[in-house]
């Protein structure tokens, strides 16, 4: 037990201890801390230390100003490990960093981050900003992180190989354009548990925003994401503006949801994606597949949307929804759940229900459809509003009315 004791009371020393023995601490190097001073110099010099020692560099808690890009390859910044990164709790240090001018981080290669808060302050660009956050580097760390007010939050820079990303336990609270934005990732990156919340002081609606936003990925899996009061929760495109790497995301979507968002998903031109189980509960639609070439398959999860159908497909090579809750419940739409307009669908064993309309409806442009076994709780005589007029496109079947609650 005296053993025990001493463990936990060496855990619980300063933290000063442990940084002076394993890390370079910024506030040897200068740092103030006192949300007034410029700190930039002292970080700077600190980096330059740990790149030397081969070290990481210590943040202790205080409120730190940077006012220029800070570029960190093979080394990182870390606050207090048993730091809490929630929105509402202020346990972390603070780099204070401005909405204007270059990135308040620029991670190459090695380069990581944890335990830290990055609020940003001054007047809101109306048409641009740099983003808090900006990957050139492959192997990046970032993890236990909180971002307040950007204009972009993390974001990887389009033209680099940024494989073995890996980012996980984020708080992004009402960035003004981008949550997280990943594209050039060869090799199997990975979004764990990261939350794009839209709560204010935000001045607008669902008219702009994107929580998560994916571009060229190999393998990327996306574990356990939220987003809320976004235009798009998660949006996939195969050419992202501003971006050199083109090409679509291949990848994973597992037990991830949107809450009070434009769209839910969004699948534009050639993505491979499987979305597995979640919640998507949006204004507009929850999933729409449009463009060329994209492949979505969707099963286990749950789908209500308020002023359009749940389901959109516009376009693509192929959407598969499986297993799925679809919902449409408000009365004063009287549209379909789930409309086809394009593209190749397979929706199977699903519960559809609607407050006012059909449960399925097939415009004659599609190219083909699978509308078999679903259980439909609508308020329509028909269940399928079948409009193509050829048997050679839509096979339905054994679609079965249930009572409308």
């Amino acid at each position: 037990m005296r053993l025990l004791g001493l463990l936990l009371g060496a855990l619980l020393v300063g933290q000063g201890a442990f940084a002076q023995h394993d890390m370079v601490s910024v506030r040897d190097c200068g740092a103030r801390g006192d949300g007034k001073t410029d700190d930039t110099a002292a970080f700077e010099q600190a980096v330059a230390r740990a790149l030397a020692a081969r070290q990481q560099v210590y943040v202790p808690r205080g409120e730190y100003v940077l006012s220029r890009t800070l570029t960190l390859e093979g080394t990182g910044l870390t606050g207090p490990l048993v730091g809490a990164w929630p929105a509402d709790i202020d346990s972390l240090p603070s780099l204070l960093v401005p909405r204007t001018g270059g990135p308040a981080l620029h991670l190459l290669a090695g380069a990581s981050l944890q335990g830290l808060d990055f609020t940003c302050g001054g007047p809101a660009p109306e048409r641009t900003g740099p983003p808090v956050i900006l990957i050139s580097g492959i192997g990046c760390y970032l993890r236990n992180l909180r971002i307040r007010y950007p204009w972009d939050g993390i974001v990887t820079d389009g033209k680099s190989n940024v494989g073995r990303l890996n980012i996980e336990n984020v708080f992004m609270v009402s960035p003004l354009n981008v949550g997280v934005r990943v594209t050039g990732t060869w090799d199997v990156p990975a979004l764990r548990n990261v939350e794009v919340w839209n709560a204010g002081p935000v001045p607008r609606g669902l008219e702009r925003g994107v929580g998560f936003h994916l571009g060229k990925n190999d393998l990327i899996r996306v574990t356990d994401c939220f987003a809320f009061a976004m235009r798009h929760g998660f949006l996939l495109e195969d050419r992202i503006e501003g971006c050199e790497i083109t090409g679509g995301t291949w990848g994973l979507l597992t037990g991830c949801s949107t809450d009070f968002c434009g769209t839910g998903v969004r699948v534009r031109g050639e993505n491979t994606v499987s979305i597995t189980g979640g919640t998507f509960w949006d204004h507009g639609e929850g999933l729409r597949v449009e463009g060329m070439g994209a492949r979505v398959r969707l099963t286990g999860a749950e789908l209500q949307s308020n002023g359009a159908p749940a389901i959109v497909v516009a376009g693509g090579d192929q959407t598969v929804v499986t297993g799925c809750t679809l919902t449409r419940p408000m009365t004063g739409f009287p549209g379909p759940v789930v409309h086809q307009s394009a593209g190749t669908m397979v929706c199977n064993d699903n519960v559809i229900t609607a407050a006012a309309g059909p449960g399925v409806r097939l415009e004659p442009t599609i190219v083909a459809a699978v509308v078999q076994g679903n259980l439909m709780r609508v308020t329509s005589p028909q269940l399928v509003d079948d409009d193509t007029g050829d048997r050679r496109k839509a096979l339905i079947r054994h679609n079965l009315a249930g009572d409308n609650p």
